[in-house]
């Protein structure tokens, strides 16, 4: 048996399934005879890979997944050759094992090939020769009574291997359980699953090229997505969804053209635009264009083989060069755009009638978030915004339960969750979602998924083992997927058979199946006569005798569920000072809303957890809405002077020149202008004005100089709140008021002259008439003599 275990592990080495373990992905192999339901997508496998030296054993179908008294096992898949030889004469053969799997780490030794002894033969079936590297179909039928065991229900491990002719060991074989339920001697188990529907670290979904953007949202939520497989492989079913609104594109409402149905409710300022997002470094169809932007595509990129710094003081080279297109009429979504928005019906139309839950907008990153800046105003916003999704889909959607991209909970995060909530729609939280294992200290006995804090805040506590034994896009076919899970579910169920508990299972956000193969391990799962599946939701409260535990501390470190995160202090600062900025230019702009999606969207987007599985991308595009937002800014300014202007009155008019350089209606934009010395004095501040797109206006301004000299004032545009926008000017005056001084020197040349009058008369000395001794006599002679002459001439 020795050779056995060693060829399961050469199985394992190659990506082969020898038994899926806890945490091993199956590599791709043959395609499956899983019929899919009507109008579902096709299954998607590759080919079975052949081995070198050993023989591939490939499950196609287990029928039925539970077996109970009458009922016999039907097993199918293939067989293929090794590429150094044919099988000749095989036989294929299903062998039990001879040990009891009743602890999780019997399921470990079992599935991974470490239990050396095999068992008993149950059933064998013969095939013909098969050429090296060629693949064989095979089915087997194994009696229920061979099967048969005497406990109420069990895992039994079953091995499918194929032996050559004359052979005593096998050459290849792949190991799986079977479920046996011989009579109800448990409470079922209460088992809820919940899956993430949200868009990939694409920057291409923000692409300014509308081929380029519409390629990418068909990859994102387009009939062959991921997310669509998650809907198709999940219809039906009673699984909880948790989506991120954004996933559903733009909300063009009536009359936009779309052919799916127009969604119940409104979307709030700020959520899906009717333009598509365009930061700079993308192609295509320009943004909302800056004066003095190179060609038509608004706010001039990095060029092709540079590097443009990204917020952080990082560097990334554009992966393509920008390039131009004129662009459609301001309001007037393209058809690219119109095309995603049909795309966002679609899904809409699936999410109708689903157990829905609200992810953040843009599945914002609230575990990066709560730990650096639980009052960041952006992710405040996202949170809020949570609610948009129960308005597109006419339905309510839970935006209450926070789920954690890591699943972990340290010291701090639930306050910071309250803190961060706080400040939003939502308030506070109804539960947190958390790995089982961060709040759990090791322990044989497993615990109910309803949880709760020392503070009373409820969790949600999801199982790892189970979890990762959701079939993926990856899997040979969803068989060993089921029986593992079944086998899981029993080992769980027989710690303690007598009491209620409850399970909850989820996928992380990367997660990517095959739509029938899930929809069949779904069926297959759920109709397991000891588990009974819930809404996830049910997990808040506590039903009957299953109660929420109380957290313990785990006894181990816990790893994340996510790569580390892209989010620090520093971005997270920036991100809301730009959504500050977008907001304070869109509140003077005529069509400020649409202004505001089209860059706000691409901005809300950086926020996302996503980008934890693209950290490069989120540097490209941080750069691209860097520049974007400096280019919308800088656009509305206040336009410098290169000269002195010379004031050479007391009053006067100074007129600024205002521009407009978007390709929107400014509309009450304040000028305000402060000196930076008490020799100006702004006699009034202007009127609001308002600019039309790509133009500029003056704005006459009064001023009185109080002294000569030179002065500079700070003239800048503000909102009508006084947030300032736009670029300030610094205009340079020199005062010269001539009417004052015309004044003063006047009076100081009348004051001369008096002054030098009365220095004369001191100077010249005492008058001629002073010096006369009787005045009087003098007078009276010179009267008399006048009288004598005037009687001669009688």
């Amino acid at each position: 048996m020795r050779r056995l275990t060693a060829t399961a592990a050469t199985l394992a080495a190659l990506g082969l399934s020898v038994g899926p373990a806890a945490s091993a992905v199956p590599s791709p192999a043959g395609p499956s005879t899983y019929a899919t339901r009507p109008g579902s997508s096709p299954t998607h496998r590759a080919a079975v890979v052949p081995a070198k030296d050993v023989a591939v054993v490939v499950l196609d179908t287990l029928t039925p997944a539970v077996v109970g008294p009458g009922k016999d096992v039907t097993i199918t898949g293939t067989v293929t050759a090794p590429l150094t030889g044919p099988l000749s004469g095989p036989e294929v053969r299903v062998v039990r094992g001879d040990v009891a799997v009743n602890q999780r780490s019997a399921l470990d030794d079992w599935a991974t090939g470490r239990t050396e002894t095999s068992g008993r033969t149950v059933d064998t079936t013969s095939l013909a020769t098969v050429a090296a590297g060629q693949t064989q179909p095979f089915t087997a039928t194994v009696p229920w009574e061979r099967l048969r065991s005497d406990d109420a229900f069990a895992a039994l491990p079953i091995s499918v291997e194929v032996v050559q002719e004359g052979a005593s060991e096998p050459t290849g074989m792949t190991r799986t359980f079977i479920a046996w339920n011989g009579r109800k001697e448990y409470v079922p188990l209460k088992v809820a699953t919940v899956l993430p529907v949200t868009l990939p670290p694409t920057v291409a979904l923000a692409a300014r090229d509308d081929a380029a953007r519409l390629a990418a949202w068909e990859q994102a939520i387009g009939p062959d997505s991921r997310v669509a497989r998650i809907l198709e492989g999940t219809r039906g079913t009673p699984v909880d969804l948790a989506v991120d609104p954004s996933v559903l594109g733009p909300d063009l409402g009536a009359g936009s053209g779309t052919t799916g149905p127009t969604p119940s409710g409104t979307s709030t300022p700020g959520g899906t635009g009717t333009t598509a997002p365009a930061p700079s470094g993308t192609s295509g169809t320009p943004a909302p264009s800056a004066s003095g932007a190179t060609g038509t595509t608004g706010t001039p990129a990095p060029a092709a083989g540079t590097s443009a710094p990204a917020p952080d003081g990082t560097t990334q080279t554009p992966s393509t060069p920008p390039t131009t297109s004129t662009p459609p009429p301001a309001g007037t979504p393209s058809e690219a755009t119109l095309a995603i928005a049909r795309l966002g019906d679609d899904v809409v139309t699936q999410l109708s009638g689903r157990s829905v839950w609200a992810l953040p907008y843009a599945d914002a990153d609230v575990a990066a978030t709560v730990g650096v800046d639980p009052v960041n105003s952006l992710v405040r916003d996202l949170v809020s915004r949570a609610s948009t999704l129960a308005g597109r889909l006419g339905q309510p959607a839970r935006a209450d339960i926070v789920w954690p991209v890591d699943g972990l909970l340290p010291a701090g995060r639930e306050q910071g969750i309250k803190t961060l909530l706080s400040g939003t729609t939502v308030r506070k939280p109804a539960g947190i979602v958390v790995n089982a294992a961060a709040v759990t200290k090791e322990t044989a006995y497993t615990p109910t998924a309803r949880r709760v804090t020392a503070s009373g805040t409820r969790l949600l506590a999801y199982n790892t083992r189970l979890s990762a034994l959701l079939p993926k896009r990856t899997d040979p076919s969803p068989v060993l997927s089921v029986q593992r899970y079944l086998a899981e579910t029993l080992v769980l169920l027989g710690e303690r058979a007598g009491t209620p508990r409850s399970v909850l299972v989820t996928a992380p956000r990367t997660y990517d199946p095959d739509a029938a193969d899930l929809a069949t391990f779904l069926a297959a799962t759920s109709s397991a006569p000891w588990l009974e599946t819930v809404d996830a939701a049910s997990l808040l409260t506590d039903s009957g005798n299953d109660k929420a535990v109380p957290q313990t501390r785990p006894t181990t470190a816990v790893a994340s569920a996510a790569p580390k995160p892209v989010l620090n202090a520093r971005r997270l600062a920036r991100m809301a000072d730009q959504r500050d900025t977008l907001l304070s230019v869109s509140s003077v702009l005529r069509d400020g809303e649409e202004f505001e999606r089209t860059y706000r969207e691409v901005l809300d987007g950086l926020a996302s957890a996503r980008w934890r599985w693209n950290p490069a991308g989120w540097v490209t595009l941080a750069n691209s809405v860097d520049a974007d937002i400096k280019a919308a800014t800088s656009a509305i300014r206040v336009v410098p002077r290169t000269s002195t202007i010379n004031l050479l009155a007391e009053n006067g008019t100074l007129r600024i020149t205002v521009e407009n350089g978007l390709d929107y209606t400014v509309e009450n934009i304040r000028l305000r202008l402060v000196p930076d010395n008490p020799r100006i004095r702004i006699v009034e501040q202007p009127d609001p004005v308002t600019i039309g797109p790509s133009s500029r206006t003056n704005v006459p301004v009064e001023v009185a100089a109080v002294a000569a000299g030179r002065a500079e004032i700070r003239a800048f545009l503000t909102t009508a709140d006084g947030t300032q926008i736009g670029s300030p000017a610094t205009i340079p005056v020199s005062a010269n008021p001539l009417d004052a001084a015309i004044y003063w020197v006047g009076g100081i040349l009348v004051g001369l002259v008096l002054l030098a009058g009365v220095i004369r008369a001191v100077v010249k000395g005492t008058s001629r008439v002073d010096e006369i001794a009787d005045i009087e006599a003098v007078t009276a002679a010179h009267e008399a003599l006048g009288d004598a002459d005037d009687r001669d001439h009688d």
